[in-house]
């Protein structure tokens, strides 16, 4: 009897453990904060002063060009590797960052399946945010602003991915 009581709230447990990996807030948030994922997001936000950098101070984003080249960023066109503005900063909690995520991909005026397709496609395939994770853009083979290895999501694209995957599954929820 002790076993089978034990075993259902060990059940109970697990059970509760994974739902708790569909909320954004788990696992996903925190990564969201690193350095290699603020750095490109926070670049043209107001509370860093406009173009964040001091080495960028008074440059326009079509200045940038000029040095981020195609042999530098891997991507033909300066749009392309730019992260959108506003999309998130690391002034943003847990939901405004779950929020803002869904409201740039206008997740209220797709189903599920077609938002979750497109969360993927962003999060697993886009050099972008491997470059926030592996460390570099497709050609360049460093870090922006001298970064260190520990500026990158923790873990790597294995658990990156199972990460997105269960909230995905998980309804994506901002909690």
């Amino acid at each position: 009897m002790k076993i089978g009581i034990f075993a259902v709230v060990l059940s109970a447990w697990s059970f509760s453990a994974l739902a708790d990996d569909g909320n954004f807030s788990t696992q996903l948030y925190a990564k969201f904060q690193t350095k290699g994922c603020t750095t490109c997001h926070d670049f043209f936000e107001k509370g860093r002063k406009g173009l964040a950098f001091s080495s960028h101070k008074g440059r326009t984003p079509d200045m940038c060009v000029l040095c981020h080249t195609q042999e530098v960023t891997g991507f033909k066109h300066a749009d392309e590797w730019f992260a959108q503005p506003a999309l998130y900063t690391s002034a943003m909690n847990s939901e405004q960052t779950c929020e803002a995520t869904k409201t740039a991909l206008h997740a209220k005026f797709k189903n599920n399946a077609l938002l979750a397709r497109q969360v993927e496609l962003h999060l697993f395939a886009d050099p972008r945010v491997l470059w926030g994770i592996e460390g570099a853009t497709p050609n360049s083979g460093m870090l922006p602003g001298g970064g260190k290895e520990k500026d990158l999501v923790k873990e790597g694209l294995v658990k990156w991915k199972e990460q997105v995957t269960a909230w995905i599954r998980g309804g994506m929820k901002c909690k």
